[in-house]
């Protein structure tokens, strides 16, 4: 292996060859059993009726069929075909002009998609992929939680330095498309560094100098007890073997791995340079951390360092147990590993299935783990949207910023709960308890607890609240300023819920329309059904409003509201399901419990992955199902599927490294 580097320019070297290298995954031949049926039989049907609207420059929804010449480029882009079926089976495609396209027809479609779909399902050793080799930056959370268990210092660094949030978009901030590096980062990276080396020295700080003195002694306050613990042990005036032993720990814990001997040198060759020059011994020991903290080993997650390919051949290998610790500590804590963690990996333990497993129930007790609530749960759920809900309080006067904090609060100790009780994580659906302070209890018209902390309620069936449904935070961040939203509440039970998000509203799709000579709506439900009757809006409006409609009897923040003259709670799905009011919206989502559960799968696979599920990723979500229907659905079973999974112990072998060992090989 070469010489590593350690200074911060080299990480864009590294970040441009990982992540241009692109290792190509075999095909999944699974679908080929139906191969003859999709071009004997989809194919004609396809050419008949969708080719009209969904060909070439003929691309209604942006949607082009002609593109699919076989059951390989279906395996590819299986999420779109869900959707398509999905469509062909609820009767909304082909539209009702096409009168030539019957119930046979429809049949034939449904039976040759499943079948190509179902080669997903199956997981082939020969075809097993971990996905593209990603290098993964610390996001700006990842980067704070680093420096505190690193340095001892609970200071939110990033944010003084201006580092910017990650854009999520539809996904997550930990997400490596999301990660993208620019100078101004770079520089920002350099500048934390010192605001956490000048706290830890006990140095002048230009960035808290600026600062009111009641600030900076608040500052001093958290600061002194973090500088004992960092330097505990350390002599007044340390020589230079004591710093060279301090400053590979250091560096040890930081880059997650161990030092090679020329990476020492180079990180005391900062001491020795500023020994050379007349600084006292103290500045001296400062420069040779600050290199540990800009290194792109600390600021990127970078793999197969310490386990090059056993051949040339190789295209797929198993994760050092080095990094394997770094992915488990950043999916679970969002920060590295801890030394018993390290340690653990260092000897090789990880590698054995009983000390993975209890490392990570261990982990999963630790109050680090509070980060899979905070950065996975919230970001999921979208509760976190309760702090910029519409809802006003000229409209809703009881709805408060305390409220909305509790709100908040109910979403994260009952997240956490799921994980310290190794709950199923079905309770998310439905479950006889909640968690309230007596502010947000009242709020809710429940039993109030004693003392003045968020603590479990439990509740009865005229609560109407258990699971997230009920939740006020879910509840406000779906309504409008002065009602509720039932589309954008129906929206987010398809997207997070179901994980079948409806497309983007067309252009011209947007508030109520001006209905002219039309009859004038009586009602906010007549209005929209007359905004939803609309040739492009009505697709979505059916499989959204039903759903929304069925959690009218919570109020734009989340107050239960009976039924009455005004308030219609019914709704009619697509499938045909009937339901009137949360009650059956409860049923109909436990009785699709399956999909739900699925997609709970899918999105903390995205999060703990890094990237979007692939077509080869879809066997291996399924046996983290299949796993966890043994085990009760409990917390530990999912997140234990997917720490064992294929992807997530394995890597793709980047060129680079088969080029570096094939030497090595002839050699031998």
């Amino acid at each position: 292996m070469p010489s590593a580097p350690i200074l911060i320019p080299l990480a864009c070297k590294i970040v441009a060859r990982l992540s241009t290298v692109l290792v190509a995954g075999a095909l999944m031949d699974n679908g080929a059993i139906a191969a003859d049926d999709f071009q004997t039989q989809l194919k004609p049907l396809l050419k008949e009726h969708c080719y009209k609207c969904h060909k070439g420059d003929k691309q209604k929804g942006g949607l082009d069929l002609e593109q699919f010449a076989e059951t390989t480029d279906v395996l590819k882009k299986y999420k779109l075909w869900r959707r398509v079926l999905e469509q062909v089976q609820t009767e909304e495609m082909p539209p009702d002009d096409d009168t030539d396209f019957g119930a046979e027809h429809r049949a034939v479609v449904t039976k040759v998609v499943q079948t190509v779909l179902a080669g997903l399902e199956v997981d082939d050793p020969a075809t097993r992929d971990p996905g593209p080799a990603l290098i993964r930056r610390l996001s700006r959370v990842e980067y704070n939680a680093a420096i505190r268990d690193l340095t001892a210092l609970d200071l939110n660094v990033a944010e003084a330095v201006g580092m910017p949030l990650e854009p999520t978009g539809t996904s997550y901030d930990n997400i490596a498309a999301a990660l993208g590096v620019q100078p101004t980062l770079m520089e920002k990276y350099f500048a934390a560094a010192e605001i956490v080396l000048a706290q830890l020295f006990a140095d002048p700080d230009p960035m808290l100098d600026a600062k009111p003195e009641w600030e900076r002694k608040k500052v001093e306050e958290k600061v002194k007890p973090a500088r004992e613990k960092f330097f505990a042990g350390v002599s007044e005036q340390p020589e230079r073997e004591e710093v060279s032993a301090y400053v590979v720990r250091f560096a040890r814990q930081a880059w997650r791995r161990l030092l090679r001997a020329e990476e020492v040198d180079r990180l005391m060759g900062f001491y020795d340079a500023a020994v050379a020059k007349g600084l006292d011994c103290r500045t001296a020991f400062r420069r040779a951390l600050k290199p540990v903290l800009v290194s792109p080993f600390f600021l990127f997650r970078v793999e197969g360092l310490d386990s090059p390919p056993a051949s040339i051949e190789a295209k797929v290998v198993r994760l050092h147990d080095l990094d394997l610790a770094s992915r488990l500590s950043f999916f679970l804590w969002s920060s590295l590993p801890d030394e018993e963690l390290l340690a653990a990996a260092e000897q090789g333990a990880l590698s054995e299935p009983a000390t993975l497993e209890a490392q990570v129930r261990r982990m999963l007790r630790d109050p680090k783990a509070g980060a899979l609530t905070r950065n996975f749960f919230e970001q999921w759920l979208g509760s976190h949207k309760v702090d910029l809900a519409r809802p006003s309080t000229e409209f809703f006067p009881a709805f408060n910023s305390r409220i909305r904090s509790a709100m908040r609060e109910e979403v994260r100790a009952f997240c956490d709960h799921l994980r310290l009780e190794d709950r199923p994580v079905l309770d998310l659906i439905d479950a006889d308890y909640t968690f309230a302070n007596p502010e947000l209890a009242k709020f809710y018209g429940l039993k109030a607890p004693q003392g003045k902390e968020t603590q479990r309620v439990a509740l009865r069936p005229e609560d109407h609240r258990g699971g997230v449904l009920g939740m006020g935070a879910i509840l406000a961040s779906t309504s409008h300023t002065s009602r509720t939203s039932p589309s954008l509440r129906g929206h987010w039970v398809l997207d997070v819920i179901f994980g079948t998000p409806p497309p983007p509203p067309p252009p011209e799709a947007g508030q109520f329309k001006d209905e002219g000579k039309k009859k004038e709506a009586e009602s906010f439900r007549e209005k929209l059904a007359q905004h939803a009757g609309d040739a492009s809006c009505q697709g979505c409006h059916k499989k959204m409003d039903p759903l929304g409609f069925g959690l009218d009897n919570y109020d734009a923040v989340g107050q239960w509201r009976e039924t009455s003259a005004e308030l219609d709670t019914s709704g009619v799905l697509p499938t045909g399901e009937k339901l009137k009011g949360a009650k059956d919206l409860k049923a109909i989502l436990w009785a699709r419990r399956d999909q739900i559960t699925r997609n709970l799968i899918t999105q903390l696979f995205t999060y703990a992955l890094g990237r979007e599920p692939e077509y080869f990723d879809e066997a291996q979500i399924s046996k983290i199902k299949a796993s966890m229907d043994e085990e009760g659905s409990k917390f530990s079973s999912l997140v234990l599927g997917i720490i064992r999974s294929y992807p997530f112990q394995h890597r793709r072998v980047v060129e680079e490294e088969a080029a570096e060992a094939a030497p090595k090989v002839a050699a031998q």
